[in-house]
């Protein structure tokens, strides 16, 4: 049975995991002005502003979405079961 410790680490590493995945940080050049998502694997691109003017292009990489999503499930799995076999 999961103390309310465990649940309460699976619920934060759980909202990172949202966080991670969903949250997009700008990245401004002088010619170019583009949204990236995902950390720690940068799965998307959405290109807001190029030199000929405005787009609206998005690139998405699978591969990095789905080991962005590997690697913060199994932080969801892992610290808990760490943090119970610490406190014995």
């Amino acid at each position: 049975m999961m103390t309310s410790r465990e649940t309460g680490l699976r619920l934060l590493f759980s909202g990172l995991l949202l966080v991670s995945v969903l949250y997009g940080y700008k990245v401004t050049y002088p010619d170019n002005v583009h949204l990236s998502y995902g950390f720690p694997m940068r799965w998307g691109t959405h290109q807001l502003i190029t030199i000929a003017g405005p787009v609206d292009k998005w690139t998405i990489n699978l591969m990095s979405l789905f080991i962005d999503l590997i690697i913060w499930l199994a932080v969801i799995v892992v610290v808990p079961e760490l943090v119970k076999m610490w406190r014995g």
